[in-house]
């Protein structure tokens, strides 16, 4: 009884954990997705990700990106492996 307990447990503490961080592989898939974006539209730029925020609502993650001369600062949504260009912050070019 007590090993299904914690079992039970341990599944529960999981489960909350990715539903509000979000899965950490595909954490590290959006922050390929915002270099590889950055890389593409802003090639005479360097930017750095500082962080990386998980919205459960939306099963969004946030990404957030400065210039290395920190002149240009803001977030990219990535969803579904995409990112959303409605409603960013970040100066999107349009693909």
């Amino acid at each position: 009884i007590l090993f299904s307990l914690i079992t039970v447990v341990l599944l529960l503490s999981g489960f909350v954990y990715f539903f509000f961080n979000g899965n950490t592989a595909t954490k590290e898939k959006s922050r390929e997705i915002v270099a590889a974006y950055l890389e593409k539209n802003y090639p005479e730029e360097s930017f750095k990700i500082t962080d990386i925020a998980y919205y459960p609502g939306e099963g969004t993650y946030i990404v957030h990106v400065i210039s290395k001369d920190g002149k240009t600062e803001g977030n990219i949504d990535v969803r579904n492996g995409r990112i959303i260009v409605g409603g960013a912050e970040f100066p999107l070019k349009e693909e």
